[in-house]
């Protein structure tokens, strides 16, 4: 089961409502990550040995299904529970067997009814996270306590649908997430990955052709969309109205943003000449610098006080390039009482305001930072060439291209990236706003490292592996495996001097750091290459 169910903060009132179903079967019908999963499992933790498991084996056939049953019955079990969907009529053979007091619930991402018992459901719009609960998973998992109003704006923005809110709670750490709409969340990479391919993925071909068709409310009879409404209907992918049906946001949002992604690009004929529009250049990975090129050349901005850069960098490493001005407070004044933060704020603010215009700023340009309905923004107007933006542009890039099988240009894509990591994010700087996003983009790093290495193995590329697979164990020598995939590739030049220096160096390392030794498989695969 895919959840850990400890996470769900609406785990005890859908146990509740699950029970309360007097129905002898129960189909727990959920979208894809809205901890329907995880839901089963808490079932099975509540009720100990009067719950049984049925594994995909017991339910894929009718005598491994008799015997699974007739076991429970040995057994006394009372709720017996299988998690997916697999074919045929398992639920009505099933319901033969079942005696009476036993409960059969399962779990899927379409409506199915049993053959005669009476069936339960637990509908997929009961599974989203109320805003109350939205909060709670907000202080579960980054320790943040959202007011009631973001909490709500945020339930809003993603209808409490449990793992786009999780993985977008996981990469921001809870910064950075007043006044973020549907379209902001769905450019953030593992959500958009999540949405991409477990949520659009999961639809058959020509069935998602016609998906992206779907208009966002439900069409009337006859009208446009309506075949692709029936693909939304048999999935439950929708949110129930006061008038009508409509989408959820984030899957309005990723269908929107795939449909343009579909179409060739047009130029407006209103958009200014790209000469005339400032570009800001801000460097965040490694020793920071801020830049201002135009007409006149390029010039370093004047960000003399620490705090300003600080609002600046923290900015432009935000979702949507935006926060709230709560957010900014206790990102950089997080040790000033309220009388010193609020003296501060505005005259640092504005220091930031001089800085990004410059000394002559014309009237005609737009202004680089916004300040709209309580939000903080860099302004969409104006060009920003943010390093950790591309960075994670394109180590997403390789990925999906890795993905579909085009190599040459993940390795690219990943290559281009590494270049673009000159150091740690905002070195220098140790707030723990910047330590945590900080650990989030060395994180990203060293994945791209590894999947390059490997990569660039799987092609023959030994040299080109070697060098991935160094750097990463000089960021990150306690990397067992990476220290494997260099022996490997030390074994197939015939140097089994090197493969025994490698071996001894991760020795070395791991029992000077953790007082460990290799894990028994890794020694194993070390004499088999030795050999």
């Amino acid at each position: 089961m895919s959840e850990p169910f400890h996470l769900l903060p609406q785990i005890d009132r859908l146990l509740n409502r699950l029970e309360s179903l007097e129905s002898p079967v129960v189909h727990v019908w959920g979208w894809p990550g809205s901890g329907r999963s995880a839901l089963l499992e808490a079932l099975l933790a509540r009720h100990g040995a009067r719950g049984a498991a049925l594994p995909l084996a017991a339910v894929a056939g009718e005598e491994a299904l008799r015997e699974a049953l007739e076991a429970a019955h040995e057994g006394d079990v009372r709720w017996l529970v299988a998690n997916g969907e697999p074919a045929g009529d398992w639920v009505q053979k099933a319901e033969r067997w079942l005696l009476p007091g036993q409960r059969l619930v399962f779990a899927g991402d379409r409506r199915r009814s049993s053959g005669g018992l009476p069936t339960g459901v637990v509908p997929p719009q009961e599974l989203l996270l109320t805003a109350a609960e939205v909060a709670a998973l907000c202080q579960l998992l980054t320790g943040t306590d959202l007011s009631p109003e973001a909490a709500r704006s945020l339930w809003e923005a993603t209808d409490g649908w449990y793992r786009p809110l999780r993985l977008l709670l996981e990469a921001t750490g809870g910064v950075g997430l007043e006044g973020l709409e549907p379209e902001g969340i769905v450019e953030i990479p593992p959500v958009r990955l999540f949405l991409r391919y477990e949520v659009l993925d999961s639809f058959p071909e020509e069935q998602r052709s016609a998906l992206f068709e779907a208009p966002e409310e439900r069409p009337a009879s006859g009208q446009p969309g309506e075949d692709a409404w029936r693909l939304v209907d048999e999935r439950g992918l929708w949110i129930e109205g006061p008038e009508r049906d409509r989408l959820p946001r984030l899957l309005a949002a990723v269908l929107a943003r795939e449909r343009r992604r579909r179409r060739p690009a047009r130029v407006r004929a209103t958009a200014p000449p790209a000469a005339a529009r400032p570009v800001y250049a801000l460097g965040l990975l490694g020793s920071p610098f801020a830049r201002q090129r135009g007409e006149g050349g390029e010039r370093d901005l004047n960000c003399k006080l620490r705090r300003s850069f600080q609002v600046l960098a923290f900015l432009a490493s935000s979702v949507g390039l935006q926060a709230g001005r709560e957010e900014l407070i206790e990102a950089v004044w997080p040790t000033e009482g309220e009388l010193t933060s609020e003296r501060n704020f505005h005259p640092t603010l504005s220091h930031l305001r001089r800085a990004l215009a410059g000394r002559r700023a014309a009237k005609d340009l737009p202004a680089p930072l916004l300040f709209r309905s309580g939000v903080y923004r860099l302004s969409p107007e104006v060009a920003w060439e943010i390093d950790v933006l591309e960075f994670s542009r394109l180590a997403e890039e390789g990925r999906e291209r890795a993905g579909r099988g085009e190599t040459a240009a993940a390795a690219e894509a990943w290559r281009k990236a590494w270049k673009l990591y000159r150091g740690p994010f905002l070195q220098g700087y140790y707030e723990p706003w910047v330590v945590s996003r900080r650990e989030i983009y060395q994180r990203l790093y060293l994945e791209l490292l590894r999947e390059l290495g490997d990569l660039d193995a799987r092609l023959g590329r030994t040299e080109e592996a070697m060098d991935a697979y160094r750097t990463l164990l000089v960021e990150d020598p306690l990397q067992e495996r990476v220290h494997l995939a260099v022996m490997r590739l030390y074994a197939e030049q015939g140097r089994r001097d090197l493969v025994r220096r490698q071996y001894d160096n991760l020795c070395r390392v791991l029992l000077e750091e953790l007082q460990e030794e290799p894990m028994a498989e890794t020694t194993r695969d070390y004499h088999r290459l030795m050999a």
